[in-house]
């Protein structure tokens, strides 16, 4: 068939298609965004059998390492490839022409959704598919396939992860490794629209370089050798190959021509870069697949993919292969050098975690949060800052993915009850309790809106349940109890010897008296004896302090409550002025002059909230969920407090930190 006649047919099924397109689109936008609601959430429904159509272009190991990551994300979210999920796959072996009929198929089969894994599968699946919601990855541009005008403006029924590849920074690659190169060729198909747009880009980018791209177009895998062989004799310095589908197909023949013309390749794809090949300057697919798996798990669950906003999520990748920069003399700068050692540190540690998934999902949705204090006292702010700063490291934006909305009580009960009935009478998606006070209060006032608590040494003590996974249904969290068989072991191998220690308690707070008597009850199992004092004013505080001073404690070990968690600074300076050791439950009294701390890490408890949180926005109940305690706990030590008062700290415990998984 001439090159005419192609073109010719082209021409008529691109009219064809744009009638079709239209007609279809006037008929699909009934599902509009504002009528079809999410449905199951994130993680799979358990008991149910899912099952994925989808398409491909060709098998290719860049498109096994996407779906790698893809398996695994959902794998984490519940589905599992072969167990509840069924995937149907159907390839078009490398044929634009077979998608029309593959799509047509998959949208007549028994698929939940149809996943399409290349921009030519999208361009087919906007017109073909009519019953189905569609989902994609693998791509360079869905936008200029027919996916939508916009990543937010975007056909009801279609949505994915796109990630266009560096080119700029492909293009400054081959400028600073290539410095005397004027002539760049490429190759690509004409027929496949990612391809002319990264071309076209790439042809701007080159002549700001001073560079000229050299072109040449192919329609299939056929006419691959040929073509490659005619633009090594057109005194190119370079061959850039980006992510076409046709040429991966046939890279081989690539790879075999520039290799007999002596002519190095860079690829945008760097699971090819191989012998042969001399660097890749692309897009991590492993992270593109995971970062899918959230989609897929949505419209699996019966969310419109109207709701959901096409996302371009680029981790940028550079790989380079030192046998061919020795075989071509080059010399790597090391800006690259050591851009291509940290993308491999990054691909042995693999994806990232669940949590990222579960942030991903609420992206674009301004979920409507509130966090509630008790007062803002050294733990409270180290929650909050916690709290805060995952939201952040996840990738949400306030504003737009949330609203955080705060409330202090300033240590009033009265306050707090009165802060429980206005959070009752809005409409919270979530509610945060940054204590043990605020939990009771709300628990009492709150039934029908999930409740996450962290800084709660005793949930089950303030009513919030029986037992840690025995509990009210819409309440979970995070509970801070401190460790105090591990303080009783720390104060007795630095005080070797020691046989009384005390601490301040305040019996109006639930969590002080839960920690008072659990102290007491490791204090005897090891032969020490606790003295307490009672208080529930600051005044009282510091009487209290001079009290167990008088009584001849040889040690404090402070508990950590909301009363004396505020004025920690009054019972510290009772205990230095009289060279008693001070051993808290708070990290940030060391650097008041506490000798150590054993503490809970309060800013960690802040970010386990919100990744419990975000399970529960994601669709998971909060009764089936346990309550949990804070992953991080710290060992801290004030080496100059420590030599004043003559101890010896063993080592063992100097900064130390357990995670609890």
């Amino acid at each position: 068939m001439t090159l005419k006649k192609v073109l010719n047919i082209a021409l008529a099924l691109l009219v064809t298609s744009g009638i079709l397109l239209l007609s279809d689109l006037n008929n699909r936008k009934t599902a509009s965004k504002d009528t079809v609601e999410a449905s199951g959430g994130l993680y799979a429904v358990e008991g149910k059998q899912y099952q994925i159509g989808m398409s491909i272009f060709a098998p290719e190991p860049v498109l096994d390492i996407t779906l790698e990551g893809l398996w695994q994300g959902l794998r984490e979210l519940g589905f599992v490839k072969d167990s509840n999920l069924t995937v149907v796959v159907q390839s078009a072996n490398a044929e634009l022409a077979n998608f029309q009929a593959i799509h047509t198929n998959l949208d007549n089969s028994k698929a939940d959704l149809i996943l399409v894994t290349s921009t030519p599968a999208i361009s087919s699946a906007v017109t073909a598919i009519k019953n189905k919601p569609v989902v994609f990855t693998f791509t360079y541009t869905p936008l200029e396939a027919g996916a939508g005008k916009s990543y937010t403006d975007h056909l009801p029924f279609i949505t994915g992860v796109g990630s266009f590849p560096p080119v700029e920074k492909t293009v400054a690659f081959i400028r600073d490794v290539f410095p005397r190169a004027t002539r760049v060729g490429t190759l690509y198909n004409s027929s496949e629209t990612n391809s002319r747009k990264v071309v076209e880009m790439a042809k701007k980018n080159m002549a700001d370089k001073g560079l000229t791209l050299v072109e040449n177009t192919v329609i299939n895998t056929n006419e691959v050798y040929q073509a490659v062989s005619a633009i090594c004799q057109r005194q190119i310095d370079v061959l850039w190959i980006t992510g076409d589908n046709t040429m991966m197909q046939a890279f081989d023949a690539v790879v075999k021509v520039c290799g007999e013309h002596h002519v190095p390749i860079v690829v945008n794809d760097n699971d090819f870069v191989k012998d042969g090949v001399l660097a890749g300057v692309g897009v991590s697919w492993g992270a593109t697949g995971y970062r899918t798996a959230p989609y897929v798990a949505r419209v699996l669950n019966g969310e419109s993919p109207a709701n959901i906003p096409i996302e371009n999520y680029v981790e940028e990748l550079v790989t380079i292969n030192q046998a061919d920069v020795k075989r071509f003399g080059l010399t790597i700068p090391e800006s690259y050098r050591k851009a291509a050692e940290e993308g491999l540190k990054a691909t042995v540690s693999g994806a990232s975690s669940g949590h990222q998934l579960a942030a991903l999902a609420l992206k674009g949705k301004k979920v409507k949060l509130c966090l509630v204090h008790y007062s803002l006292n050294e733990i409270s702010e180290e929650a909050e800052k916690g709290l805060k700063a995952e939201l952040v490291n996840l990738g949400l934006e306030e504003g737009v993915d949330y609203t955080l909305k705060i409330y202090n009580a300033s240590g009033d009960i009265t306050t707090v009850n009165s802060i429980a009935e206005s959070v009752a009478a809005e409409p919270w998606d979530l509610i945060f309790t940054a204590s043990t006070p605020t939990l009771q209060a709300f628990i009492k006032k709150i039934n029908n809106i999930p409740i996450v608590f962290t800084n709660s040494g005793d949930p089950v003590g303030a009513g919030a349940g029986v037992s840690f996974s025995d509990h009210l249904p819409n309440v979970t969290g995070i509970s801070t109890a401190s460790d105090f068989e591990g303080m009783v072991r720390l104060v007795k191998a630095s005080m070797p010897g020691i046989r009384v220690i005390g601490t301040v308690y305040t019996p109006s707070e639930i969590n002080s008296v839960f920690y008072m008597e659990a102290l007491r009850q490791e204090a005897e199992k090891e032969g020490l004896t606790l003295l307490v004092a009672p208080a529930s004013t600051v005044t009282e505080v510091s009487d209290a302090a001079a009290t167990l001073i008088a009584k001849g404690v040889e040690a404090m070990t402070q508990l950590s409550d909301n009363l004396t968690a505020g004025c920690s600074d009054v019972i510290i300076k009772h205990a230095n002025d009289h060279n008693i050791p001070y051993f808290a439950f708070i990290t940030q009294q060391v650097e008041k002059g506490a000798v150590a701390a054993l503490a809970r890490d309060y800013q960690t408890a802040g970010a386990d909230a919100v990744n419990v949180a975000l399970e529960i926005l994601n669709g998971k109940d909060p009764k089936n969920m346990p309550f949990r305690l804070v992953s991080k706990t710290n060992v801290t030590v004030n080496r100059a407090v420590m030599n004043r008062l003559g101890l010896s700290i063993p080592s063992s415990y100097m900064n130390a930190s357990t995670h609890t998984p």
